[in-house]
Order: structure tokens, then sequence, then C-alpha cells
């Protein structure tokens, strides 16, 4: 497993509004020198303190495992994404998606996938979940499946921090998607309600070809998430899958960044980026060090007076 490292700088003026800054992520991609890719997957995550127990033999892994652009996953290590006044951290984890894996350095193309990787199709086929789900036909899946039970009996589901990116944000019509299936029941969600896929552009930062803003190849990414899916109570064992695909067409490629699979007590859906090692900023937030973010503080604290002062009269 060729250990790549991603690492681009890109500095602007100090008098820029949204400067931006660095990238840096390791991957390990999961090719044909991986010998179990079941088992390398499922230690990426689900680790020691996770109050969960997979059971033996349960993992199950679809995806292509060729070498360099034909690997469609990879482990991620390091993650760090930071431009456009806006950073994004994630602990280390599994990223799947639908086509390549081995990803550039910056977006310098509007269209990623097996034709500007030089490489054929992923071929793996169509997700019966994720077909199910979207109401279409699905091609190129990458999957990771297992069966687990609680170790806490307190905990009434599992959780998962995701990552999603995407080149066929904003302008494609045909959107891959991403499940995450807890007991047959999909929890991956953005917090509109919406299907995980390109097709809720509040919920992504904007990367465009060309641009100075994240130093990754795809169009559009979102802040880290939490995803909480409940299982049912009547089982004493649970199944997991999470899967992405390309709904069809087999072409615009996108990501998920996978990490922390852990037991938990919380309600099943979705929510805000989560404590974690780094900062995770949401979508909306807007940096005050910069003019638009001065402003935004000073309406918000002469809003603030103004409530003060009626309060008082």
């Amino acid at each position: 497993m060729p250990k790549r490292s991603l690492l681009s700088l890109a500095v602007g003026s100090v008098a820029t509004l949204f400067a931006s800054s660095a990238l840096a992520f390791d991957l390990d991609l999961i090719d044909t020198s991986v010998a179990d890719p079941e088992q390398t997957v499922i230690d990426a995550l689900v680790g020691p303190g996770s109050n969960i127990t997979v059971v033996p033999g349960s993992v199950q892994f679809i995806g292509r495992t060729g070498d360099g652009n034909e690997a469609q996953s990879a482990l991620f290590s390091n993650f760090s994404l930071t431009g456009a006044g806006q950073t994004i951290t994630i602990d280390n984890g599994v990223l799947l998606t639908s086509g390549v894996a081995n990803l550039p350095a910056s977006n310098t193309v509007n269209q990623w996938d097996h034709g500007a990787a030089s490489v054929s199709a992923p071929g793996t086929g169509s997700s019966a979940e994720l077909s199910t789900l979207s109401g279409t036909s699905t091609n190129d899946q990458n999957v990771i499946s297992f069966e687990f039970t609680l170790d806490n009996p307190a905990d009434t589901g599992i959780a998962m921090d995701l990552v999603f990116g995407s080149d066929e944000f904003p302008t494609q019509s045909v959107t891959d998607i991403f499940g995450f299936f807890v007991d047959g029941v999909n929890f991956a969600e953005f917090p509109s309600g919406q299907l995980i896929g390109n097709n809720d552009d509040t919920q992504f930062l904007d990367n465009p070809v060309g641009g100075s803003d994240f130093a990754i190849e795809y169009n559009g990414i979102t802040p880290r998430f939490t995803i909480i899916g409940t299982v049912d109570g009547s089982l004493s064992t649970h199944t997991a899958i999470i899967a992405i695909a390309d709904t069809n067409d087999a072409i615009f490629d996108s990501g998920a960044f996978v990490a922390n699979i852990r037991g938990t007590e919380e309600e099943g859906g979705i929510g805000g980026p989560p404590p974690g090692p780094g900062p995770a900023t949401p979508a909306f937030s807007v940096p005050v060090n910069g003019p638009v973010g001065m402003l935004v503080l000073l309406l918000t604290l002469m809003a603030t007076g103004l409530v003060i002062l009626r309060n008082r009269s």
C-alpha cells in the first residue's frame, strides 16, 4: 500500500478577503498490495473504545483494488483542508469514491473521473440499496458492510463522521449518492432532509476549477458532519452498510471521507460538525477577521444593543 502525501500551499495577499491556505493529508491506496481489504478498512473505521464489536467474518468490501489511478478506495490520515476562510478536519479513516481515489492536490479539471485519470471505469456494478434509495440505476459502487453488536447496553445506535466532496457540484443534474444504512434504514441525509449527493448546494463549500480555495480536486466539499444510525432494538446483532455510487452514468466522481464509527446514545439523523481534533467550521459561518466578518460582527452588536435598550425602556 504505497503512501502518497498531498501537500499544496497557496499564498494570497494579506489584503485578500478570503486567503487560501494549505491542504495536507496522506492517502494509502487500497490497491493490489493490500492482502485483506476487508480487515484493512474495518480496522481503520472501528477502533478501540468504539463500544462496538464487529462480528468476525461479517465484513464485506466492494471496490476496485487496482494500482495507482485504478484504486477506488484509500485510507486517509492527517486530513486538514483550509481555504476560503474555512477549515475542515476529520479523524483518520477511509475514502470511498465513485471512481478514482488517487486524488489530485488541486482542482484543475471540471470532470475528475476514470476518463480524466486515463483508466477504465471501476466496473463494480450496482448497489441495490442505493438504487432503491435514489429511485434510479447506480454504477461503480464502493461499499463497506459489516455486522456488529453494541458493547454498552445504554447505546441505541452508531455514529460516523463524514466529509463529502463531489465534482458533480454544482452543475450536474445527475448526482452521485451516498448512504449509511443501519438495520436496513438509511440515515445519510443533509440537515435539510435531502439525500447526500450534490443536490443541496447550501451544504457545500465552493471550490471552483482553477481557484485558490481548497487544495483538492472536488468542485464542492462539505464541512464535517456526524451521522447517527439508530439500531433496531428488537435485534441483538445489527448490520451497517456504508456505500457510494454513480447514478445513471459512470462519470464525474464523488468521494466520502468516513471516520470514527462508534456506539452512541444519541438519536438517529445528521448533526453539525462534532467535537474533534481540530476546528470544523460550518458552511454558513463567516470569519470575523475579514471586512465582511467585521461588518457582520458590528451589525450583530448593534442589534444586540437595540434589544437591550428596548427592554430597558
